[in-house]
């Protein structure tokens, strides 16, 4: 029960770190996940994240995984609602009452405050995500030609996703042998 509550006030916390998406909460859930509650390994971290990159929905999936391996379906369903429902409330009373705040000087300064804000959160994220998952030359390799691929815009993103998983797959089957 105390892991169960452990793990739904750590992903309400996080729902509240989603400033300009999921990614701006990845340094802070990591840190939570793997170095204070260790409930999985920093490279079980980084293959979940990557799953919920390419899975239907919001990339916050990951929490989902998470409360899994913490405690089954109901660890699941449980940090799923409290990575989610948190900030979804808290929309959903700011949208109400945001136009009738909309003349005041404070909402003006929030707002010019919140995207400076949401990119280093993301770009922290980007970090975080990047430290873990390039461990080796092969894996900076593969980061770089990604990046490349991406920014020329010679593939989709998806297509580069299922390509680099592939890739990966094949060296780690020929270094094996």
């Amino acid at each position: 029960m105390t892991n169960l509550l452990t793990l739904v006030w750590t992903f309400v916390h996080l729902s509240f770190l989603c400033v300009g998406g999921g990614l701006s909460a990845i340094p802070e859930m990591q840190r939570q996940v793997v170095t204070i509650h260790r409930w999985v390994t920093a490279r079980e971290f980084v293959d979940g994240y990557a799953l919920s990159q390419i899975t239907p929905g919001p990339a916050m999936l990951v929490s989902t995984f998470i409360g899994y391996r913490v405690s089954g379906v109901l660890g699941a369903l449980l940090a799923t609602a409290a990575m989610f429902l948190p900030t979804s409330i808290l929309t959903w009373l700011v949208a109400n009452r945001w136009d009738r705040l909309r003349g005041r000087p404070w909402p003006a300064a929030v707002e010019r405050a919140l995207p400076p804000l949401a990119i280093g959160l993301m770009a922290a994220g980007v970090y975080t995500v990047g430290r873990s998952a390039v461990t080796d030359l092969p894996t900076a390799l593969l980061a770089i030609a990604a990046a490349i691929v991406l920014v020329r815009r010679w593939l989709p993103a998806a297509a580069v996703v299922l390509a680099a998983g592939l890739l990966s797959w094949l060296v780690s089957v020929l270094i094996s042998r």
